[in-house]
C-alpha cells in the first residue's frame, strides 16, 4: 500500500493536465455516444466502442491499480479487470448492475457517498469521468473482458492441491546415474552435479558453458563474496603462482576462517532481518533508539563465524528466551530478529512487521497479506496470520526490561491471551477464535496446537522441520544469489504458487536436499564455490545473449557491481584507512570527516535513512528486504566525485603512496594501479599517467568548508516576516535543539534540526529555520523534497526564503513531494532559508526536508550545498582538503568501473 500511495503522490502536473484534457474529451465524447445509442437503437457496436474508447481505459488508470489480478491486489474482494469479475463482486455485492447505475457498487464508491467506500481512495473521480461509468452501466455494461484461467487457475488458492506447486513438495537429490543414462555431455570443468545440470540445460539451449576465469579475477571475486574487500597486488601474485591442484580450495578455506566473511555474510542476513539502529517514527520526545540493537547484529556476525548451524539459528532469532533464557551463551540477543524492525503507533502494525519477516524472511510466504483476506494466491487463509498474530501478541518485553538478560528479547505473557480474527482487517469486527498453531495447508489435521507458553519454539521447530519443503529452499536461494550473483528463484522472498520454478529445477533441489543433512553455512559456501558455475568467466558471446539472455543456463559468471558497504570498505582499504575491530556500537559515517570503521557498523537511522545510504541503493531498514536493487544515477559518480569524504581518502591514498615509494612519478603510479586496482598500469596508462600528476595543479573554485554556511536556529515567523532568528546552543544525538533536555519547556517545547529533518516549535515564535549563507554574487536555484509522514495532527507550513524574497509557501499533511525548482538573484552574505511552521497544533509535526543548492558566480564559478551532506554539529574550521595531482589521479580509479565492477 505504501508503494501505492507514493505513486500517486508522485503525479506530475503534466500528468494531472493530461487527465482533465481525456477527461473533457472522454465528457463530450460520452454526450454525442449517448445520443448516438438513443437515435440508433443501442447498436451493439456502438456500445463496444464506447467501452473500449473511454471505459477501458479510465478502468486501467484509475482502479487497475488496486484492483486487478496483473497488479497482484484485488483490495476488498473487488477485480475490475474482467467482465466476470466485476458481474461476481465482492462482500458487499455485484460491482455493477447492468442496466443500473444506482444499484451498483461500483457507482456507490466512486460517488463517495458511503463514508468507508471512497474508491479511489487518493482523489474523487471527475464528474465526467462518473458519468462514462454511469452511462456504460445504465446501457448495459457491454464489456467483451473474459477471463481465460487452466482449472487449476479457476480453483481458489485454498482449494488447489497443495501438492501442485514444486515449492510445496520436499525437495529431491538430483541422480548422478540418471544424468549420465540421459546421455549427458558433460562439460571437462565439471566439479558438481550442479554442473552437469547446468551443462545440459546450455545443451539444450544450442549454447557452451564459458570457460574457466583466469587466477586474477577468480580471486578478486572470491574476495568480494567472501569479504567484500579486494585482495592485495601481492595476493594476487602468490595466488597466480600456486600451481598446487588445491590451491583455490586452500584460499576459501583461509577465507572462511576470516572474520570478515562472517561481516560479509552478516550483512546480508541484516537486510533479511531489516536492522536498523532506531525505532523509526514515534511521539516527539519519545526515546528512537533501540536499546543494544547493535547486539543482534553482533550475534549475527559471531553465528556465521562460528557457523552456527542454520537451524540452530532460526531456533535461537524466534526463541532465544526458551534456548539460553539467562543468556549464558549470547543466543537471547539473537530475538533482535523479531524486535530489530519499526515500532508503529498501532501494536497491530508492529505484530504484522514479525509476522511478515518471519515467513518471508524464512519460508518465502506473504503471510502478511492475509491481514484482512483469504490469500488470493496461495493456500494461506486469514486464520493463519491470526494464529500467528497470536503467537507474538503472547510474546513480549519482559517486565523490567533493564533487568532482563537481553533488551532485545521477548517472554511468553504470564497469562496467555486469546485471539479473535479481525474481519477485513478492522479490530472492531471480530470473527471466529484463532488458535495457535502452525500454517494450515503446510501441517497434518491431527496435529495439536502449539502447547509451549506462546508458541515461538513450536514455530521454530516447524520451520527447521525435515518435513517442510520451504526452509532450506529459501536459505539456499538466497545464498546462491550472494555468491553467483542472481538467485535461482528470482523473488527470494515469494516462493508462492504464482512463482514458477528455476529454469534448473535440479541445481536448488540437490542444494537444499543437502543443506538439511547439516544445516552448514559454511559447507554449502564451499560446494558452491567448487562449481565450475562460479569458476566460470563472465565473457558472454552475441550467440549465447540472444539465445539466453538472462543466463537461464548458467553458462556464465554474471558481472556485478559493488554495492554501497563494498564500495566504501574498498576506499577505506586503498587508503590504509579500514579500522579493523571487530563488533560494537553504531557509528555515524555521514560527516565530512572519514570515519575508519567498516559501513556494516554504520549508524541506521530508520527515520531519517542518510541520502548516501539511499543513493547506493542500501536495503530500506523499514521492512524485511528479499534482494538488493541496483539503480545507476547521477548522484552517485557526483559523490564520489564532491563529496569530503573521498578527497580525504584520496589524499590519504597519495600521502601512502608517496611513503612506500620513492620520488620517482612512474613507481608512484604504477603503485597506485596496484593497491586500488591489483594490477600493473599499461604502457599507456602509464604514460598518460605521469604526464598528468607531472603537470601544474588548478586552483580550486572556492575556498570555504560547506559546513561553514549552514546554521540553524528559531525564529518567529508572521506575516512573511522572519524576526529573531536565533541560534540552536545545543547538539545532542545527531540534532540540534534548545537545551539538553528535550523536549524543552517553553514555546520551543519541540524544537529541533536533524540532517534530514525536524520537528518545529509551536506557533509563530517557534519555527525552525535552516538556512544557508551564499559565498558569492550570482544566480541561486533551490530543489529537493519536503514532506510530513504522519496521518495525525495538520502537518506544518513549509517556506522558502531567497534573498528576504519567499519562492515557496506551502501547508504539508501526510505528503512525500519534490519541491519545484525556484532560482533567484542573490548577493554575497544573503540568505537561504527553509522555514517551517508548526500551524494551529503541535502534536506529530516531524517533518523531513532535502535540499539542494547550486549557486552560480557572476564569474561562472559554482558552488554547490547539501542540506544533508553539509549537516554538521559544533567542528572546528578546517580547510577544503586541496587534492594534488597524485591525489587526484586516486580519486579518478576509485571511479573507474573497474574499481566499482566485479567479473
Amino acid at each position: 500500500m505504501l508503494v501505492r500511495q507514493s505513486r500517486r503522490d508522485q503525479r506530475s502536473f503534466d500528468a494531472r493536465r493530461l487527465s482533465a484534457i481525456r477527461s473533457f474529451c472522454a465528457w463530450n465524447l460520452s454526450l454525442c455516444l449517448a445520443a448516438s445509442l438513443v437515435f440508433s437503437g443501442g447498436a451493439n457496436a456502438d456500445e463496444l466502442d464506447f467501452f473500449e474508447a473511454k471505459v477501458r481505459p479510465l478502468l486501467i488508470e484509475r482502479c487497475y491499480e488496486c484492483h486487478s489480478s496483473e497488479s497482484g491486489e484485488s483490495m476488498g474482494d473487488y477485480r475490475l479487470d474482467s467482465a466476470p469479475a466485476m458481474k461476481a463482486g465482492g462482500s458487499r455485492g455485484a460491482s455493477i448492475v447492468p442496466g443500473d447505475a444506482d444499484a451498483s457498487v461500483l457507482v456507490r464508491a466512486i460517488s463517495y457517498e458511503e463514508s468507508g467506500l471512497e474508491m479511489p481512495p487518493d482523489e474523487k473521480l471527475s464528474g465526467e469521468e462518473i458519468a462514462i461509468l454511469k452511462h456504460w452501466i445504465e446501457s448495459g455494461a457491454v464489456d467483451p473482458r473474459e477471463e481465460e484461467h487452466s482449472v487449476a487457475e479457476s480453483l481458489s488458492p485454498l482449494e488447489r492441491d497443495v501438492n501442485s506447486h514444486w515449492a510445496f513438495v520436499p525437495p529431491t537429490r538430483v541422480s548422478g546415474e540418471e544424468l549420465r543414462a540421459s546421455q549427458v555431455a558433460t562439460d571437462a570443468n565439471s566439479r558438481d552435479l550442479m554442473d552437469d545440470l547446468s551443462a545440459k540445460h546450455a545443451g539444450e539451449l544450442g549454447i557452451s558453458v564459458n570457460e574457466m576465469a583466469d587466477r586474477d579475477t577468480l580471486l578478486r571475486r572470491l574476495h568480494f563474496d567472501l569479504s567484500g574487500l579486494p585482495p592485495t597486488y601481492e595476493e594476487l601474485q602468490s595466488f597466480r603462482e600456486d600451481r598446487r591442484p588445491d590451491a583455490f580450495q586452500r584460499r576459501v578455506n583461509q577465507m572462511l576462517a576470516d572474520p570478515r566473511m562472517s561481516e560479509r555474510m552478516g550483512r546480508h542476513w541484516l537486510d533479511v532481518a531489516r536492522y536498523a539502529d532506531t525505532i523509526g517514527y514515534t511521539t516527539a520526545g519519545k526515546e528512537r533508539t533501540i536499546k543494544g540493537s547493535h547486539r543482534y547484529r553482533d550475534w549475527v556476525l559471531k553465528a556465521f563465524a562460528e557457523d552456527m548451524p542454520f537451524d540452530e539459528m532460526v531456533r535461537h532469532q524466534l526463541a532465544g528466551d526458551r534456548t539460553d533464557p539467562k543468556n549464558e551463551n549470547g543466543n537471547a540477543d539473537a530475538m533482535g530478529f523479531i524486535t530489530i524492525g519499526r515500532k508503529f503507533l498501532s501494536n497491530d502494525d508492529t505484530l504484522d512487521d514479525r509476522i511478515d519477516v518471519i515467513t518471508r524472511g524464512l519460508l518465502g510466504l506473504t503471510v502478511s497479506c492475509a491481514r484482512c483476506h483469504d490469500h488470493k494466491f496461495d493456500p494461506i487463509p486469514t486464520m493463519d496470520y491470526y494464529s500467528l498474530y497470536n503467537v507474538l501478541n503472547n510474546s513480549v518485553p519482559p517486565e523490567d526490561l533493564d533487568a532482563a538478560p537481553s533488551p532485545l528479547m521477548l517472554v511468553d505473557r504470564d497469562k496467555l491471551r486469546g485471539q479473535q480474527i479481525y474481519i477485513r482487517g478492522q479490530r472492531g469486527n471480530r470473527g471466529e477464535e484463532a488458535p495457535r498453531q502452525y500454517l494450515t495447508a503446510f501441517r497434518k489435521a491431527e496435529e495439536p496446537q502449539f502447547e509451549a507458553g506462546s508458541g515461538r519454539l513450536d514455530l521454530a521447530m516447524k520451520v527447521i522441520s525435515p518435513e517442510n519443503p520451504l526452509t532450506a529452499r529459501v536459505y539456499v536461494n538466497r545464498m546462491w544469489g550472494h555468491l553467483i550473483g542472481r538467485p535461482l528463484v528470482d523473488s527470494p522472498s515469494d516462493f508462492g504458487f504464482r512463482t514458477p520454478a528455476p529454469a534448473i529445477p535440479g541445481v536448488l533441489d540437490d542444494l537444499a536436499v543437502d543443506f538439511q543433512t547439516h544445516w552448514s553455512t559454511q559447507r554449502l559456501i564451499r560446494r558452491i564455490l567448487s562449481t565450475r558455475i562460479y569458476q566460470q568467466s563472465s565473457a558472454v558471446s552475441a550467440e549465447a545473449l540472444a539465445r539466453d539472455p538472462t543466463n537461464t543456463a548458467l553458462a556464465r559468471a554474471e558481472r556485478r557491481r559493488r554495492e554501497f558497504e563494498s564500495l566504501r570498505d574498498s576506499i577505506l582499504v586503498g587508503a590504509n584507512l579500514m579500522d579493523c575491530r571487530y563488533g560494537g556500537e553504531s557509528v555515524e559515517i555521514t560527516s565530512p570527516t572519514v570515519t575508519p570503521r567498516r559501513t556494516l557498523y554504520a549508524m541506521i537511522n530508520r527515520q531519517n535513512l542518510p541520502g548516501l545510504f539511499r543513493t547506493f541503493d542500501f536495503a530500506s531498514p523499514d521492512m524485511h528486504s528479499p534482494e538488493r536493487y541496483e539503480t545507476t544515477v547521477p548522484q552517485q559518480a557526483l559523490f564520489l566525485l564532491n563529496h569530503p569524504q573521498l578527497a580525504s581518502a584520496a589524499l590519504a591514498t597519495a600521502r601512502d603512496v608517496r611513503r612506500a615509494s620513492s620520488g620517482e612519478s612512474a613507481k608512484q603510479v604504477t603503485e597506485l594501479f596496484q593497491r586500488l586496482l591489483q594490477r600493473e598500469p599499461t604502457a599507456s596508462e602509464l604514460e598518460q599517467a605521469v604526464s598528468f600528476v607531472s603537470s601544474a595543479e588548478l586552483p580550486p573554485l572556492v575556498e570555504a568548508d560547506p559546513r561553514e554556511l549552514w546554521t540553524y536556529g528559531t525564529a518567529t515567523w508572521k506575516d512573511d516576516q522572519l524576526e529573531g532568528f536565533t541560534a540552536f546552543p545545543t547538539f545532542e544525538k545527531n540534532g540540534w535543539q534548545i537545551e539538553s533536555e528535550y523536549p524543552s519547556p517553553g514555546s520551543f517545547t519541540y524544537a529541533r534540526l536533524t540532517n534530514e529533518g525536524g520537528h518545529p516549535g509551536h506557533g509563530d515564535n517557534g519555527a525552525v529555520v535552516r538556512r544557508w549563507r551564499s559565498p558569492v554574487d550570482g544566480v541561486v536555484k533551490v530543489i529537493g523534497m519536503v514532506g510530513h509522514r504522519a496521518k495525525e495532527g495538520d502537518g506544518i507550513q513549509a517556506v522558502i526564503r531567497i534573498a528576504g524574497e519567499v519562492v515557496f509557501d506551502e501547508k504539508q499533511f501526510s505528503s512525500n513531494r519534490p519541491l519545484p525548482a525556484r532560482k533567484r538573484k542573490i548577493r554575497k552574505g544573503e540568505f537561504v532559508e527553509f522555514i517551517a511552521h508548526s500551524g494551529p497544533t503541535l502534536s506529530h509535526d516531524s517533518f523531513f526536508w532535502r535540499s539542494k543548492i547550486s549557486a552560480t558566480a557572476n564569474d561562472g564559478a559554482v558552488v554547490e550545498a547539501n542540506s544533508v551532506d553539509d549537516f554538521s554539529g559544533p567542528f572546528e574550521k578546517t580547510e577544503l582538503p586541496h587534492l594534488d595531482r597524485l591525489a587526484q589521479l586516486a580519486q579518478v580509479l576509485f571511479l573507474t568501473n573497474e574499481f566499482a565492477f566485479v567479473d
